[in-house]
């Protein structure tokens, strides 16, 4: 694909790019230099050559626009050496218009997510999985993800005393959630905590509301009011498995 031919798609994804002021094209061409073609740094020549290969008649004094950009308030660039990178809310700012967003990498905000080390590839997934959505502030996503990862839980704990026939119906399909939950604190094979038999309904409950109910949202406040007793059942169910001795 000719340089024409790629900054005419990354124009396409713009909204209303037509409508846009030639100095806010700058912006953009900034994250189209450093993001999608990865160069470290966006210099006045770069910006020039975007307007000329879009065929559009180029701001009339990038340079200043950048140095007056990366000096005001509210800076929209970053000077680096004698280049430019878009400052980080811009950045995210444009994103959100292009509707792509860089990769989030979570941190425990939730829980340790180091309790998932040596465990399962799909279950360190789900983990980070789940934080990032409690970190970008999608709540109902969260519940739906701690509902699974409860879920798995359950059935692998079963699966590691060789008892999986316990949480099977007579389909030998495994029992719903409500059902693996009654088995697991009943069963005499691990001696759990008053705690995690206490807040593993409690957790459910949340996220059935949350699953089932057309007009629950949830908020960052409903899941931080579980957040502790989280971290303990999923240590104790963790630790119940143990996977670093089961191969």
């Amino acid at each position: 694909m000719t340089k024409t031919k790629e900054i005419d798609q990354f124009i396409k994804k713009i909204p209303d790019f037509n409508q846009l002021k030639s100095s806010e094209m700058i912006d953009y061409f900034t994250y189209y230099i450093t993001i999608v073609t990865e160069k470290k740094y966006a210099y006045a020549n770069d910006i020039k050559k975007c307007f000329t290969e879009a065929g559009l008649s180029p701001y009339s004094n990038i340079s200043s626009y950048f140095s007056a950009k990366s000096r005001n308030k509210k800076p929209k660039f970053i000077k680096v050496g004698i280049g430019y990178i878009l400052e980080r809310f811009r950045k995210e700012e444009i994103e959100r218009n292009l509707g792509t967003f860089s990769e989030h990498h979570p941190f425990d905000s939730l829980f340790p997510l180091e309790l998932f080390e040596n465990t399962r590839d799909y279950l360190t997934k789900i983990a980070k999985e789940l934080t990032s959505c409690y970190e970008l502030r999608f709540y109902d996503a969260s519940l739906i993800l701690i509902r699974k990862l409860l879920e798995i839980l359950l059935i692998e704990s079963f699966e590691r005393y060789n008892r999986e026939s316990d949480i099977k119906d007579g389909n030998g399909e495994f029992l719903y959630l409500e059902k693996l939950i009654t088995k697991f604190t009943q069963a005499s094979y691990w001696n759990l905590s008053r705690n995690t038999k206490r807040s593993l309904p409690q957790i459910k409950r949340l996220a059935d509301i949350c699953v089932h109910n057309r007009r629950f949202i949830a908020k960052k406040s409903d899941i931080d009011k579980i957040q502790s007793d989280l971290r303990v059942v999923l240590e104790e169910i963790l630790h119940i498995i143990d996977y670093s001795r089961w191969n």
